[in-house]
């Protein structure tokens, strides 16, 4: 599976890359909440504006984390 910055090399503007599934994208195993690889990532790009983040529900307690990319 590719990893953010490799689908974001792959993609034109206005595609939308779906970043992570789920309740949220934190990694609550731990005591200390980290963000995943993937939505750091993306969080990183959104800084540069390379993309804007939201998200969409697709179920009960499910959300797609999307990257619309800009440029």
């Amino acid at each position: 599976m590719m990893d953010f910055y490799d689908r974001l090399a792959r993609s034109e503007v206005g595609d939308e890359i779906v970043y992570h599934t789920g309740l949220h994208c934190l990694d609550s195993s731990t005591a200390l909440y980290r963000k995943l690889p993937n939505p750091k990532a993306a969080w990183e790009s959104h800084l540069r504006g390379d993309v804007i983040l939201y998200q969409r529900r697709v179920g009960k307690g499910q959300f797609d984390y999307i990257a619309k990319v800009l440029k």
